[in-house]
């Protein structure tokens, strides 16, 4: 077993503390009780003199974090942000959501209404503390941070999804009181599935081929200062919830018994809880002021000041464990017993995980505090735990330790995979997709690895400021730069991944105008104008690049051999971002003619930069779709706060989706399709099988995917085509190909109940055949899309009963008095609803939790209700669950 060191008694007595720790905005300060002596340590440039120029881009990589900001709305992200921001002085003065006047929330709708909906970033330096030999702090260096904040609403979820598909590590914010909520599910869905961007190779129907490389993470539970917040319930969410999360409390919170703005530092007069039983420690009284450094051992507590005050705050750090100095233990310090005991466990769950751990466990070895920092490190990065800190932001407590802990725990570009590659023309891109070690190797590495020369970038996001973009429509590119570099006045490839079943596109070359460094709402030329790998940048000039876009050197300008060769012959690209499904439907007018143009064109910009508003045209009107009536509202806001356009709005119709419960096939095998068409015949046989995708259960709530055919190697053969390549490959070198999956593809956007697009199915084409052989069908590509089309449609139709549709489901939480849950209960399930949980509060003070699931078309409008039936006291949040059948 783990042999506990002796615990020592009184620790935290002023008058027998030697040495306390502050925390200043140019690193670590350590300063005497006694005579107020400050003693500084800078970062040591030792490390930085007579490196090779690779040796100086591993240091560069190795302090460079890209780190995004996860959580449900009103979980605390932009408060933390602004924290960050005011310690690092980026700000002198932390914004406030309430007050409207925070750097990354800069939209004025955003302002007004209090919550994210653009993702924005920005980038700072932060002392990195614990990059030291052993414990020896003059080996502390700067950290650089590129921070994205992003959405917490539903509704601005495909924000995340293309955050998150640059991103390196997350931070992970939860509410003490709430725990895991909606939202937190599915953010974490997007750090941890198969979602946009293109790491490991992994086989996925949805034509995502590529799925993306899971983010470590980290885990804050903030608002540790509310009433009713509870630290073990929390963590005890994070491991019932979030599929795959083991979370592992390094920090324990910390309560004075008494407030003020004086740091009491006597043992009487704080009391820590520890992170397990929550059933046990419940809510905890007293002030929450600091929290205790379970891999350190040391406290840090934070004074109470005024608001005013609140960002020149600086913690007392003190050591909990010291060296046998002789001192008599007077007493029993209760802050110190529970670190000790917290510790063990820390211990003992890191030996579970690390290998070099568990042999200092099993050798009954007391581990140093850079080892156990050390392995908390390497169990982060394999994923193999979440780290859980505590902190209250909106009172300035625990963001310093936050900040550590991104430069502790979470990867620097060197320690994520290589991006795969769609479309490579050799072997070698499956090479090298590892990890890299932080030193200097002459070992192959490829393309996207951030010391390859060549360069790869993501176009991630796309925005439009007029008198800022270069181009005519004002568009700004914000990019990832996974290798090489990029400069202004470069000429640049720009590739767009093809959609199901097409080919690739053209290659386009343009030029890059100008480069900006992320400042929130405020862009800043870059000094020198280059931007290197492993950096976020925006991008201006560039006229055509949309969203997943990947961004490449002219052939012409790496090597001269490529001179007249065509550029589609080695068009590699990334495997872009993936954007939700639209959930809801708007019937748009404009009021005159000019403005229904004008509309068409603002639409146009809007989709380009948001995937997930979709437009339709007709004849009389526009049809507007997007993930949720508040995302539809902010798109309508734009419309007239930006462009001064107003228009007429329907009622909002429901989007719904079909699919199959079982797999069906052609009647009879292959299925003749025969028609003269302006004189030409068009004839040919298709033998096709249509079936859920694997694991999908229809009876459940499920999340949408697209469809996508394969090709059997009957259907191969007959066709000429290779039995060995990938199905990606088969559509860029053959016609036959692509009309086949066009004709299936362009047949399932209409299903045989509503007329309502499929989802969530595989076709699977067994054979084809036809009378003139392969030469008349290689004449004639058209009829062999019309077959397959008509193949499709004749399956759906004759078997109607295998089929079902799919609508929108919400995942519900609503706040009410004690009073008034039978009413809401009620109406509810008239709204087809299911209640899956009913909180109720302790007191008639304290507000009830109704939680549940119901059909997104039973609550259109839904807050005029709530707020009916509770007498204006109740409230509500809904998050988008998934589809299910109706």
């Amino acid at each position: 077993m783990y042999r506990l060191p002796k615990i020592p008694t009184a620790f935290f007595r002023a008058d027998i503390v030697k040495t306390t720790w502050k925390y200043g905005t140019d690193g670590l300060r350590r300063s005497s009780p006694v005579t107020s002596l400050i003693v500084r340590y800078n970062a040591s440039t030792s490390d930085t003199i007579g490196l090779t120029q690779e040796s100086r881009q591993i240091h560069r990589l190795k302090h460079l974090r890209n780190v995004g900001i996860l959580a449900h709305v009103d979980a605390g992200k932009t408060t933390v942000t602004e924290r960050m921001l005011a310690l690092t002085g980026v700000v002198r003065r932390a914004g406030s959501v309430d007050d409207g006047d925070t750097v990354t929330d800069f939209l004025p709708a955003e302002r007004e209404r209090g919550i994210t909906i653009q993702s924005a970033a920005i980038a700072f330096s932060w002392g990195w503390h614990n990059n030291r030999t052993g414990d020896d702090l003059e080996q502390n260096d700067n950290v650089k941070i590129q921070l994205i904040d992003t959405p917490g609403h539903v509704d601005f979820s495909v924000e995340v999804n293309r955050s998150v598909a640059v991103l390196d590590g997350a931070v992970l914010v939860l509410d003490a009181v709430k725990g895991v909520q909606p939202q937190t599910e599915t953010v974490w869905r997007a750090l941890k599935t198969p979602s946009m961007n293109n790491h490991d190779r992994v086989p996925d129907p949805d034509f995502r081929r590529f799925s993306h490389d899971p983010l470590p993470c980290i885990a804050v539970i903030n608002k540790m200062d509310k009433d009713g917040r509870n630290f073990a319930k929390a963590i005890s969410t994070i491991q019932q919830k979030l599929p795959g999360a083991n979370p592992l409390p390094i920090q324990l919170p910390l309560f004075s018994k008494r407030s003020g703005s004086e740091i009491s530092l006597e043992c009487k007069d704080l009391v820590s809880v520890a992170a397990g039983s929550p059933d046990e420690q419940g809510e905890t009284n007293g002030d929450f002021c600091g929290i205790v450094d379970l891999v350190h051992m040391r406290a840090l507590v934070w004074p109470d000041m005024k608001e005013g005050s609140i960002d020149k705050r600086a913690p007392a750090v003190v050591n909990l464990l010291q060296e046998e100095s002789g001192a008599r233990d007077t007493e029993d310090c209760q802050v110190t017993k529970m670190a000790v005991s917290s510790r063990s466990k820390l211990i003992e769950s890191l030996a579970e995980m690390d290998v070099d751990m568990e042999e200092l466990f099993l050798n009954d070895e007391t581990p140093s505090n850079a080892q156990v920092r050390a392995a908390l490190r390497r169990a982060t990065l394999a994923h193999k735990a979440v780290p859980v800190l505590a902190a209250a932001a909106l009172k300035g407590k625990g963001i310093e330790p936050i900040l550590d802990a991104v430069a502790d725990l979470l990867p620097s570009p060197l320690e994520r995979h290589t991006p795969a590659l769609n479309g490579e023309s050799s072997a070698d891109a499956d090479e090298g997709h590892g990890m890299t070690e932080l030193k200097p190797t002459t070992s192959k590495i490829t393309i996207g690895h951030p010391l390859h020369t060549a360069l790869l970038a993501l176009a991630f996001k796309v925005v439009h400021m007029k008198g800022r973009g270069g181009s005519g429509d004002g568009r700004v590119v914000f990019a990832r730069i996974y290798s090489g570099k990029l400069s202004e006045r470069d000429t640049v490839q720009v590739i767009s991944p093809p959609a199901p079943g097409e080919a690739l596109e053209t290659i386009r070359s343009e030029r890059i105008g100008g480069m900006l460094e992320l400042a929130g709402g405020r862009f800043d030329k870059i000094e020198d104008g280059v931007c290197k790998s492993g950096d976020v940048c925006a991008i201006v000039g560039l006229k055509t690049v949309v969203t997943g876009d990947t961004i490449r050197f002219a052939a012409d300008k790496t090597s001269k051999s490529n001179k007249g060769k065509s550029q589609n012959s080695d068009g590699m690209y990334l495997a872009g971002v993936a954007s939700p499904k639209p959930v809801i439907t708007v019937r748009l007018e404009a009021e005159t003619a000019s403005d229904q143009s004008r509309l068409s064109e603002i639409l146009k910009l809007f989709c380009i930069e948001d995937p997930s508003l979709v437009v339709e045209e007709t004849e009389s009107s526009t049809l507007l779709s997007g993930l949720g009536e508040l995302h539809i509202e902010v798109t309508l806001d734009r419309l007239f706060r930006e462009h001064q356009l107003r228009v007429m709005v329907g009622s909002p119709l429901v989007a719904y989706y079909e699919t199959v419960k079982e797999e069906i096939e052609t009647s009879g095998g292959l299925l003749e399709y025969d028609r003269t068409i302006g004189g030409t015949r068009l004839q040919a046989r298709v033998h096709l099988v249509v079936r859920p995708v694997p694991h999908e259960k229809i009876s459940s709530c499920v999340m949408l995917t697209t469809p996508s055919v394969t090709i059997g190697s009957k259907a191969r053969e007959f066709l000429g085509m290779n039995a060995d390549l990938s199905e990606e490959m088969l559509l860029q070198k053959s016609d036959l190909a692509r009309a086949l999956v066009q004709g299936c593809l362009g047949a399932l956007k209409r299903g045989a109940l509503k007329a309502s697009p499929l989802m969530n199915v595989i076709c699977h084409i067994e054979n084809v055949d036809a009378e003139g052989g392969l030469a008349t069908l290689k004449r004639l590509p058209g009829a062999l899309q019309a077959a397959s089309a008509n193949a499709v449609s004749v399956t759906l139709a004759e078997n109607q009963d295998s089929c079902t549709v799919l609508e929108p489901t919400m995942s519900i939480e609503i706040s009410l008095p004690n009073g008034m849950v039978g009413d809401v209960l009620s109406d509810l399930t008239s709204r087809r609803g299911t209640v899956s949980d009913v909180v109720t509060g302790d007191s008639e003070q304290e507000n009830s939790l109704v939680l549940g699931d119901v059909p997104l078309s039973g609550i259109i409008g839904y807050a005029n209700t709530i707020r009916t039936l509770t007498a204006g006291e109740g409230s509500f949040s809904a998050e988008y669950k998934g589809h299910s059948p109706c």
